[in-house]
Order: structure tokens, then C-alpha cells, then sequence
């Protein structure tokens, strides 16, 4: 069971607490009150002022409330302590008592720590937040700010058992903290929040701000679709109260099934009629599984009618492939209409998404041979190895990128601002501190800022989406090209586009990295080593350097260059069928670096090392690809290699997501966004 804690403190314009308000038949509290009693919560505790306490004592002295009359601040946080303290294993969930939303808000915190977040700033008080990867990095407070804010804090916070004493152990200390006077020369955005009466009295914002900063891992889970007001006066409770009975809360799921960040072509020419498709798949009893499995399915068909290399196919082809891409959005926003994400699904999403891509290259170089007399498999597995490169640099750069600002070290709970680098000590003493991240007088940063300049023209955010070539622009260009022209057309414009964009990312990449002064924390050096897929000599060669540099992150990109570059130079020396086979050798290899980079986002482990050694290693099939060029056996040795590779990381990775499912646990809605598509 689930205890929770009410904070009926915040006061209204008229000078009476906002939780008191008149809302609809009753007050904002009473409708709070018997959504948690309908959400299965066993005791409710009611922080409030004394005259509201006697004012509503009909209605908080009722089965399962327990009233705590408090005088200011300090009494409400020494009240949260004493109830996190109180007999009981059980979690807790705090929250404002002039809180209007839906009774699912309790499922939409999900499981474990987590706070609430807003997308955009409300039109009630809120302080302002910064998530990374789905945990709050960063929180504001009536005595804290934060100077890069990603959203704002929804007044709801659960807390996983384990880390009640945490809590109760943050609210002791902050009640010390705030019964101080604010220093002489507060930040002037921090004394604008002062304004904010209801803000001002915020105890959760403080609870969560000192969570984060004493390394509580608090998830960040967005309302999105659920409706939220914390009305302080009477004109604008009425007008929450009237905003609510006009809320269309199924319109608001569809919007809230879309990924909030997307390209260009399956922003505008396919979410917007997907997540019909994804409603009506819920309402079969479909799972986002089945849609995966569905969706690879209809791309099998796609690669088979290219492979006719007749006109009619190739057209066919193109529509298919258009419904298989249009599946494939359709499983992620049945997962988030329906709330059933899952770890496995994730891995299983991506990993099919990459073979429904390199099955219908197979098709088209197939189509291409039999159709038109060209044989264009050597354009495929350059489209696919360019496609594999670009890809795990974007892995490698991100998950440095990530693992950097999250290893920034928390500041001290007595500091205001969220910036390491201030000295400690008492709030007078602390002054803003300085970026530490970036060199703001290098010629890299200033580039940067001329970047986000290039930003504000309308229309160049979509352009640089566009730019970078994800899979919803390959996936129309495939068919539109392929439907017009020929196979090989459509892999030329898939190098030359793959290429550009490729350039632009690596360049803004290594930009940002040239400004950034941090060094690669060790965190992401594990993960970069996992990518590398290094066999016995490239170990051994690895053991022996222990420097770390900043660009790191471009090794494992660079290490499958210089594979799948070499593998193919072999299989075009050697004439024949050899591309046949080099690209079926590479597109077993592809899905087990891809399946490295799931396994450690989603398991947090990558395959175990005897994988790789038994594999080779990078190092020992470019050694064993050449050894088969000298004795002219390229295309059998590839082939054969294809076959025993395949038997050997599918079968492991199968074995690995087998057990793993059986003890699968729910992913959170920023993990199902966070895609560097």
C-alpha cells in the first residue's frame, strides 16, 4: 500500500489557503482527497495551516486522513519527516492540495522515485526543472534555481520505500535550511519567484530539489496527457473547473502517443494519422510486440516484391514499404497510448528496424540483377556499412555526451544555484558560478552560438532534421526512387545523402567536443570499450593504453569503418559473388554491434566477452578476411562466415533477451523517447 501526503498550505489571493478554494461542488482538497482514496492509498496526511484545519474538520477527520496542523514552512518539513519516520514499509506519494488533474496521475508516476513534470510553463505556479535521459538533474526551489531548465515540476512526487528515509532525512534538513532569513543579494530571477505566493510556499519543490542534490535517483515522468492547474484565486479555479469539463481527454492521449521529437516526414506524413491506427490496433487487444513483429513482417513482403526487379514490384515494393514504416510508428505510440513499455520491446523495435531496412536493400540488390542486369551489391553494402558507421558514432558521442553532464557532481544543498564550482558555505557566502563545460572563448563555441543563431529562422530546425537523414526520409526516398528509377538510384541517393549527412553531424559532433573541456568519465569508457567489439590482439593492444581523451567517442565509429571498409575492399578484389557474401557478412556483424548498443541501454550489460573473442573480434576477421583473398576463397569463407556468426551472436542474443523477459521490467516514457535516430 501507498501512503500519501497532502500539503493544504499554499495560500489563495484572498488571503485563505488555495486547497479551500470553491471548485465545482466542493473544494480542490475534497476531490484530491477522493482520488487517492479511489487510487487505493491507505492513509492520507493532510499538512495544513490551523485556521483550515478547524475550518474542514468535518471532512479531514474522516477514515483513513490524518490531519497535521503546522505553522509555517519549517513545522510542514518537520511533519514530512515524522510521517517518513512513522511505522511501515510503504512508499509515499506527496503532493499540493489545491492539485486539479485526473485520478490517473498516481499511474502515469509509474514505479520507484519519480516526480511529475510539465512539458511547457503552466498557467499556474511551477518551478522549473532539467531532466536528462528521464531523471531530473537539476531542480528550483524557493531557495534554489537552475540555470538550463528542460520543464517544470507538477507539485506530484512519489517515493519508492527504499528511499523514504532519504526523504525523511532531506525534510530535517531543510527545515534548518529554510528557517533561516534569504540572503542579502538574491538572485534577481530567484526574489521574481518570491512574488509567486503559492510558489513561495512550495515544500515539494524544496523536497525534490534536495533529493536530487543528495544523488537520489528521481525519475522525471511527463504529464503530457493529463490535465493540471493548481488554482491560487476564484477566477481561476472557475476557469480550471471550466477548462476541465471541456478537457477532451482522448484527444489529449493521441497527442501524447506521438513522439514529442521527431523528422520531418513522419511528423507531417505519418503521425498524423498513425496514431489512429495505433488506437485502433489498442481497441483489437494488439500489443506494441505484435505491431513490431507485424510491421517487420509486412517489410519482408516489401524486399520480396523489390526482388522481382520488375516495375510492379518495385512500385509495390514502395507502397509496402510506406505500411511498414507506418507499423513501425504505430508500435511506439501504441506504447505510450496504452502505458506497456517494456525492455525487451525496445530491443525488439530496434533491432527489427534495423533488419527490415537491410532486408529491402537485399531486395532491391537482388531486383537490380534480375530486373535491369546491374549488379549493385556492392552500392548496398556501402549503404549499409555508411548507414552502421553513422549510427554508432551517434551512439558513442550521445551516451559520452550524457554520461559527462551526469557526472557533473551535485552541489551542496546550501548553495543556490545548480553549477558546480562555487565555493561552500552558508547561503550569503554563495555567489553564481561559472560554466565549467564549455570554453566560452574558443573559436568552437562561437561557432556554436552561431548555430543557434542559424536556429531562429523558421523552417531550419526542420531543415536540419531533414540534413541528417533519419529513417523516416530513408524509407520515402527508398520508395519514391525505387518506384521512379532504379535500384541503383536509390543506393547512389542513399550514399551521397547518407554522406552529406554524415559530415554535418560528425562536424557538429566534434564541434561541440572541441568546446566541451570535459574528459570521458569512466562510465562511458566502458560503454566505448563494449562497442569497439575487440578480438584477442586488439586487446592485448588495449590493456597497454590507459589514457583517456575527449574523442574518444569517435573509436568505436571509426574501428567499424575501418572492419566493414576493409571487408568490402576484400570482396571487391576478389570478383565474383564475393559482395553477395561480404554483404550478408556484414549484416550479421551490423546486428550485433546494434544488439551491443541495446543490450547495454536497456540490460546495462553487453554481451559477455567470450562473444566477441569466439567472433573474432574486429581485429581477427579483417586478419581472416584477407588470409581467404590470398588463398582465393573469399566468397565461401564469407559465406561460411555469415552462417556460423549468425548461429553464434543471434543464438546468444536470443538466449540473453529470453531471460532477460521473463524478468522484464517497465521502461519509462523518456527511455522509449530517447532514440538517436
Amino acid at each position: 500500500m501507498t501512503r500519501a501526503i497532502v500539503f493544504a498550505t499554499a495560500p489563495a489571493a484572498d488571503g485563505g489557503v488555495a486547497a479551500a478554494l470553491r471548485f465545482e461542488d466542493g473544494t480542490p482538497l475534497e476531490r484530491l482527497l477522493g482520488q487517492l482514496a479511489s487510487d487505493g492509498v491507505s492513509t492520507t496526511h493532510v499538512i495544513t495551516r490551523p485556521a483550515l484545519a478547524a475550518a474542514m474538520a468535518s471532512l479531514l477527520s474522516s477514515e483513513g486522513v490524518r490531519v497535521h496542523p503546522s505553522a509555517d514552512r519549517a513545522d510542514d518539513l518537520r511533519a514530512v519527516a515524522a510521517i517518513a519516520r512513522g511505522e511501515g514499509a510503504e512508499g509515499l506519494v506527496l503532493l499540493g492540495g489545491e492539485l486539479v488533474t485526473q485520478p490517473a496521475v498516481l499511474d502515469r508516476l509509474g514505479a520507484g522515485t519519480a516526480a511529475l513534470t510539465l512539458g511547457k510553463r503552466p498557467d499556474d505556479p511551477a518551478f522549473p526543472l532539467r531532466a536528462l535521459r528521464g531523471r531530473v538533474r537539476a531542480a528550483a526551489s524557493p531557495y534554489h534555481w537552475v540555470g538550463t531548465t528542460s520543464g517544470f515540476f507538477g507539485n506530484v512526487l512519489r517515493v519508492d520505500p527504499a528511499d523514504v528515509p532519504a526523504l525523511a532525512a532531506a525534510a530535517e534538513r531543510l527545515a534548518g535550511l529554510v528557517s533561516e532569513p534569504l540572503p542579502e543579494g538574491w538572485p534577481e530571477e530567484l526574489e521574481r519567484k518570491q512574488l509567486e505566493p503559492a510558489a513561495a510556499e512550495d515544500v515539494l519543490a524544496l523536497l525534490v530539489t534536495a533529493l536530487v542534490r543528495d544523488g537520489t535517483v528521481v525519475a522525471a515522468r511527463d504529464a503530457r496527457a493529463l490535465f493540471w492547474a493548481r488554482p491560487s484565486s476564484k477566477a481561476r479555479s472557475e476557469q480550471a473547473a471550466g477548462e476541465l469539463t471541456g478537457f477532451d481527454e482522448e484527444k489529449a492521449r493521441l497527442a501524447a502517443a506521438v513522439k514529442s521529437a521527431d523528422g520531418f516526414f513522419t511528423t507531417f506524413f505519418v503521425s498524423p494519422y498513425s496514431r489512429y491506427v495505433a488506437r485502433f490496433a489498442a481497441r483489437l487487444g494488439l500489443t506494441p510486440n505484435q505491431v513490431t513483429v507485424l510491421s517487420m513482417c509486412v517489410g519482408i513482403v516489401a524486399a520480396a516484391a523489390f526482388a522481382t526487379g520488375k516495375r510492379w514490384g518495385l512500385v509495390g515494393g514502395a507502397l509496402v514499404l510506406q505500411v511498414a514504416f507506418m507499423l513501425d510508428c504505430v508500435d511506439g505510440q501504441l506504447a505510450r497510448y496504452t502505458r506497456s513499455f517494456s525492455r525487451f520491446g525496445a530491443w525488439l523495435d530496434s533491432v527489427f528496424d534495423r533488419l527490415k531496412e537491410y532486408l529491402v536493400y537485399a531486395g532491391l540488390a537482388i531486383g537490380s540483377t534480375r530486373g535491369f542486369g546491374v549488379d549493385v551489391w556492392a552500392l548496398a553494402a556501402g549503404a549499409l556499412s555508411l548507414q552502421t558507421i553513422r549510427h554508432m558514432l551517434e551512439f558513442s558521442y550521445w551516451d559520452v555526451h550524457y554520461a559527462a553532464l551526469e557526472s557533473v557532481p551535485q552541489p551542496p544543498l546550501e548553495q543556490p544555484g545548480d553549477r558546480p564550482g562555487a565555493p561552500p558555505g552558508g547561503l550569503a557566502t554563495v555567489a553564481r558560478a561559472p560554466a565549467a563545460v564549455h570554453d566560452t572563448d574558443s573559436l568552437a563555441s562561437r561557432a556554436l552560438g552561431l548555430s543557434r543563431l542559424l536556429d531562429r529562422p523558421p523552417g531550419v530546425h526542420w531543415l536540419k532534421k531533414m540534413i541528417v537523414f533519419p529513417i523516416g526520409e530513408r524509407f520515402a526516398v527508398i520508395s519514391l526512387t525505387a518506384a521512379l528509377f532504379t535500384p541503383r538510384t536509390t543506393f547512389i541517393v542513399l550514399l551521397v545523402w547518407g554522406g552529406v549527412g554524415g559530415v554535418y553531424s560528425l562536424a557538429a559532433h566534434l564541434t561541440h567536443t572541441i568546446a566541451r573541456r570535459a574528459a570521458v568519465p569512466e562510465s562511458a569508457a566502458a560503454f566505448l570499450a563494449a562497442l569497439r567489439d575487440d578480438g584477442l590482439l586488439a586487446r592485448a593492444a588495449a590493456a597497454r593504453i590507459h589514457a583517456r581523451s575527449r574523442f574518444d567517442w569517435l573509436v568505436p565509429g571509426v574501428v567499424r569503418a575501418l572492419e566493414y571498409g576493409l571487408l568490402l575492399l576484400t570482396a571487391l578484389l576478389a570478383h565474383g559473388h564475393a559482395t553477395r557474401a561480404c554483404f550478408a557478412l556484414l549484416a550479421v556483424l551490423a546486428f550485433h554491434h546494434y544488439d551491443t548498443v541495446y543490450r547495454l541501454r536497456q540490460q546495462g550489460a553487453p554481451p559477455p566477452a567470450w562473444v566477441s573473442v569466439a567472433g573474432g573480434g574486429w581485429d581477427g576477421r579483417i586478419i581472416l578476411a584477407w588470409i581467404a583473398l590470398l588463398v582465393a576463397v573469399t566468397t565461401a569463407g564469407m559465406a561460411v562466415a555469415a552462417v556460423l556468426l549468425a548461429l553464434l551472436f543471434g543464438g546468444e542474443s536470443v538466449s540473453s533477451w529470453t531471460r532477460a523477459a521473463r524478468a522484464d521490467q517497465p521502461l519509462t516514457y523518456a527511455d522509449e523517447e530517447d532514440d538517436n535516430e
